[in-house]
């Protein structure tokens, strides 16, 4: 009776198989760890940046609350902003004699301030446009009928905005680096896998097998590691930023399922191509080699 089981791999085999992936999820989790902070700094400063208010100083209040929704509906389509409130120069007046404390309505016999409509800008609108969009928005509303001047802190929000451009260039540098550093790791970790097998490749070529049939298992086996170290990796970096979620609760209000895919797409694509590439070359390397090349 002819015996039909395929035979069992080693243990050896095994242990090797285990530590790529674990290799493969180690560097990928620095790859995901870049990504991830890539999407938190865009978050960081579209939060900061929308949480700065517009004001529209108006020439004279509306006569009437029909006046007032008109102004506010007309506002409020704006793609770039999500709440529109109305403070006339009687309440604006009460806030500031609450904040300085001292009543100078009745000195004044008046209020001295304008009616304003205070706009809260959209933070998805000003993480794409950022102020560049914003100076466009606030040429279009002064030229509104009755809008005397458009106020918000320039200065505050150039500082804000040239400090991030400041760093783009560094962070894009320190990228480059920890890229390499990740191909570097896996080449690495993928050759090692194919260095144990070296003889077998070398005895393959012997007996007349093409290099693409050579090739193409060793590549599906490490394009396996690279997607379950994409999957370790990302399994790992989604519990760290559970943790860290209570450390930045503004900034991660907003995740949802559009950040995970990003960051799990990322890694994947990372995975997949590097550990391809890397055992494409990996199995090249012994090809034509001599025996004492082998040793």
């Amino acid at each position: 009776m002819t015996n039909t089981r395929k035979p069992r791999r080693s243990k050896a085999h095994d242990f090797s198989a285990l530590s790529t992936s674990i290799g493969v999820a180690l560097t990928l989790a620095l790859w995901g760890a870049l990504v991830a902070g890539a999407l938190l700094v865009q978050d960081l400063k579209a939060d900061w940046m929308s949480s700065m208010r517009v004001e529209l100083v108006l020439v004279e209040p509306p006569s009437d609350g029909r006046s007032v929704e008109q102004w506010i509906e007309q506002v409020q389509a704006d793609d770039a902003v999500t709440q529109v409130v109305y403070v006339d120069p009687d309440s604006a007046a009460r806030e500031l004699e609450s904040e300085l404390g001292e009543p100078f309505m009745d000195f004044l016999g008046a209020s001295p301030l304008p009616a304003v409509l205070e706009l809260a800008l959209s933070p998805q609108w000003m993480g794409e446009l950022g102020l560049a969009g914003l100076i466009e928005k606030e040429a279009q509303w002064q030229g509104l009928d009755g809008v005397a001047r458009v106020e918000y802190p320039r200065a505050l929000l150039a500082q804000l905005d040239r400090g991030f451009q400041d760093w783009t260039y560094p962070g894009l540098f320190l990228v480059a680096v920890l890229m390499a550093i990740v191909v570097a790791q896996i080449m690495n970790v993928v050759r090692l896998s194919v260095f144990g097998r070296r003889f077998l490749i070398r005895s393959m070529e012997l007996v007349g097998a093409p290099p693409h049939r050579i090739r193409r298992p060793f590549i599906t086996e490490a394009m396996g590691y690279g997607a379950v170290g994409a999957l370790l990796a990302y399994a790992g970096l989604v519990a760290a930023l559970v943790g860290a979620r209570s450390f930045l609760p503004d900034a991660m209000a907003t995740w949802g399922a559009k950040e995970l895919g990003i960051i799990l797409v990322s890694q994947m694509a990372v995975g997949l191509v590097l550990t391809g590439l890397s055992a494409r070359w990996a199995v090249s390397r012994y090809f034509g080699a001599r025996l004492d090349k082998l040793m």
